[in-house]
């Protein structure tokens, strides 16, 4: 079991739906975690591929609770080491501690994504996670399509403009890092767009229209 857990820890390897993530900083050496996970089962004809994906069709981006679960070795690097800042300096909104904002859990979307999918011809759904925009959205392109991203459709979120500033990272950088406010992305025809924004809203969750698949070749065009 340490063997295996150790070799997952180096290779950071998939393990039935979860996986062990390097954590630099936090863990010493010949140290590691354990984590549950959950298996779901999903009729095949069910599944959601991406495969019917093509340009014209729209892409709709739900709000992130803040940083998430990734790109948490950077961040605390600038805020601790090079910053020097405390876990009680305030940051991001208004009255929000650094400590607060680092530990503000994950949003989980299984909800309003349920609700949608029961309504509307999902064509792709993709979370927003370690890797930012420019790893996760080709995951679910066809071979033939970009994803094209208007930045200014969305509000980015304080924490993730003082990061940027403070540290003086490229957009670049931080859309290939953190998910910039936009924890999920789902991908919808054109036609089902506006009822697809009004269905998620009334799960309570601000989604947008945040760009559109064009010709091209599984890449992201912010």
């Amino acid at each position: 079991m340490g063997g295996i857990a150790e070799g997952c820890k180096l290779s950071g390897c998939a393990l039935i739906g979860g996986e062990t993530a390097e954590m630099p900083g936090l863990y010493d050496e010949n140290e590691y975690d354990i984590a549950g996970f959950a298996v779901g089962i999903v009729d095949k004809p069910d599944i959601i591929t991406g495969e019917d994906i093509e340009p014209g069709d729209v892409i709709l981006g739900l709000p992130s609770s803040g940083i998430h679960s990734n790109g948490y070795s950077l961040v605390r690097k600038l805020f601790f080491d090079v910053l020097n800042m405390k876990t009680t300096d305030y940051v991001g909104e208004p009255g929000k501690t650094l400590g607060e904002e680092l530990l503000t859990p994950t949003k989980i979307y299984v909800k309003p994504i349920l609700n949608l999918i029961t309504e509307i011809d999902v064509k792709g759904i993709c979370h927003i996670t370690g890797g930012g925009f420019y790893e996760n959205i080709p995951r679910i392109l066809p071979e033939n399509a970009d994803a094209q991203i208007d930045m200014g459709s969305w509000e980015i979120s304080p924490i993730f403009k003082l990061i940027r500033q403070k540290g003086n990272i490229t957009d670049e950088e931080m859309f290939g890092t953190f998910n910039m406010g936009i924890g999920m992305a789902v991908i919808v025809q054109e036609k089902d767009a506006e009822q697809a924004v009004r269905i998620l809203k009334e799960a309570e969750e601000d989604a947008k229209v945040i760009g559109k698949i064009i010709e091209g070749n599984r890449q992201v065009i912010l």
